[in-house]
């Protein structure tokens, strides 16, 4: 009798167990282990990684440095010398002062007590006495130093360290802050090869110029012309002009690279 019975079961068991085995609709599929989110998430960050890294190779910055510097004319100021041995009896002018050609700027004492009249050799604006009242003199000791107006307008720049000297180049091109024109585009004409003591610059500037060593501080010189403003500068001005380096990419301002245009 149990005999029978168990063997009624069987074909049902199997029957059974079939049906289980079918899937529902779509459970055949392989199961998907990364999620929409995620995926537009890894796109996300490869597309930022790929526009980083495109920026960093072909990205380009602007590349400056400021420098002190004198709007002026010509490359350095006209020294005013005695042309006879002798005291300086007295100044008749002071820094700032415009002054003619053939105009006296300072009064000398000969040995034979001879007072001479020292003229001023062109027209400018004084920019330092270089002598003191009573101080005996030889001749061609420096009295005055004048800034020429007959001669061309320039800006001379100058480095104080030897990095900032070597990015001074002809043909670079410098930005002057000109007071009452507004920012004017140059080009360096000329830079000095070796460095001078910076006390040597003494009478290039009426006032101190910021930013400038003193002592014997080695300091490098350059100078750009600018024509455009004959006429319009009265005398040196103080001033922090900045040189164009041109561009550089990113990578190159990370490891101190040349820039290039």
């Amino acid at each position: 009798m149990s005999t029978a019975t168990e063997e009624q079961k069987a074909p049902a068991a199997v029957a059974a167990a079939r049906a289980a085995a079918v899937l529902e609709p779509g459970q055949d599929k392989p199961v998907r282990l990364v999620g929409a989110r995620l995926w537009a998430a890894v796109v996300a960050l490869v597309l930022v990684v790929g526009a980083g890294t495109g920026w960093v190779a072909f990205g380009r910055l602007p590349s400056t440095v400021d420098l002190p510097a004198v709007l002026a004319h010509g490359t350095a100021p006209q020294t005013v010398r005695a042309e006879r041995a002798g005291a300086l009896l007295a100044y008749r002018v002071e820094p700032g002062r415009a002054v003619t050609r053939g105009e006296p700027v300072a009064v000398l004492r000969t040995p034979e007590g001879e007072e001479v009249p020292v003229p001023a050799p062109e027209s400018g604006t004084v920019t330092a006495l270089l002598a003191s009242p009573g101080e005996q003199l030889a001749p061609g000791a420096g009295l005055v130093a004048v800034d020429e107006s007959a001669a061309p307008a320039t800006v001379r720049l100058y480095a104080t360290s030897l990095a900032d000297a070597g990015k001074l180049r002809p043909g670079r091109t410098v930005l002057v802050p000109v007071p009452g024109v507004g920012t004017v585009r140059a080009q360096v004409t000329a830079v000095s090869p070796l460095p001078v003591r910076a006390s040597t610059l003494v009478g290039s500037f009426p006032t101190a110029l910021p930013g400038l060593p003193q002592g014997e501080a080695p300091v490098w010189q350059a100078y750009a012309e600018l024509p455009q403003l004959d006429g319009k500068v009265t005398g040196p001005v103080p001033l922090t002009a900045t040189l164009d380096l041109g561009a550089r990419h990113p990578y190159q301002a990370v490891f101190g690279t040349e820039a290039g245009r």
